[in-house]
């Protein structure tokens, strides 16, 4: 919810699914989640249905996910972080989440991957390994917060139980998932150097998640 040129950091990820007419979106909610809900309500506002699945305990991103998903109509469905943003063309995504596949990750280059987990790709375009805090650092290929899932990984997520999508999950499913390589912009506003960066310049920002005037 912190603000960028007047808007919270979430209501562009809410104008990026808009831009590709996603109708429903599920927001996982947990601490102060009635801020959120207090903002979006059910959504009209986008021209869609906004639901939310709400934590009464933390359970982690694997749990998490498990949970949303309960509200999710489709076989398959995009998970955003609600923290980062990436440009990429949402529908070629979901179609990457073929039959052959548990799901369509995509990923970005970044100069520094210590800060992320880094991913690595086969030759055939499929995740070959998942490594988290690898302290090797240098440019590297990271989990841009943008997935593609079927609902059949979502039934290897533990249920019941906190767990962790990247550490718990993702990792025992190499070869299982797809990674699409993005060229354009990310941004992670996890620091407090890059909301600093997103507050004095909101440029790149809007032309990622193709804002137009009927989102405002």
């Amino acid at each position: 919810m912190l603000p960028i040129d007047g808007h919270p950091f979430i209501e562009y990820l809410i104008w990026q699914l808009s831009a590709y007419e996603i109708g429903t979106v599920v927001i996982s909610c947990g601490y102060l989640g009635e801020v959120i809900r207090n903002y979006l309500g059910g959504g009209k506002k986008w021209g869609m249905e906004i639901r939310y699945a709400n934590e009464e305990t933390p359970l982690g991103t694997g749990g998490a996910t498990r949970l949303a998903a309960g509200l999710v109509e489709d076989e398959r469905f995009l998970l955003l972080n609600g923290d980062s943003v990436c440009e990429v063309d949402c529908r070629s995504l979901l179609d990457a989440a073929s039959s052959d596949v548990l799901g369509a990750m995509t990923l970005t280059r970044v100069p520094e991957g210590s800060r992320y987990g880094t991913v690595e790709l086969a030759a055939d375009g499929r995740v070959a390994a998942f490594r988290q805090n690898d302290p090797r650092g240098g440019p590297s290929l990271v989990n841009a917060g943008v997935c593609a899932l079927r609902q059949e990984l979502v039934d290897l997520i533990p249920s019941g139980r906190p767990s962790s999508l990247e550490g718990d999950v993702l990792p025992k499913l190499t070869g299982r998932i797809r990674g699409v390589v993005s060229e354009g912009y990310f941004i992670d506003m996890g620091l407090p150097e890059t909301y600093e960066q997103l507050r004095h310049d909101s440029r790149s920002l809007l032309q990622a998640v193709r804002r137009s005037d009927r989102f405002r």
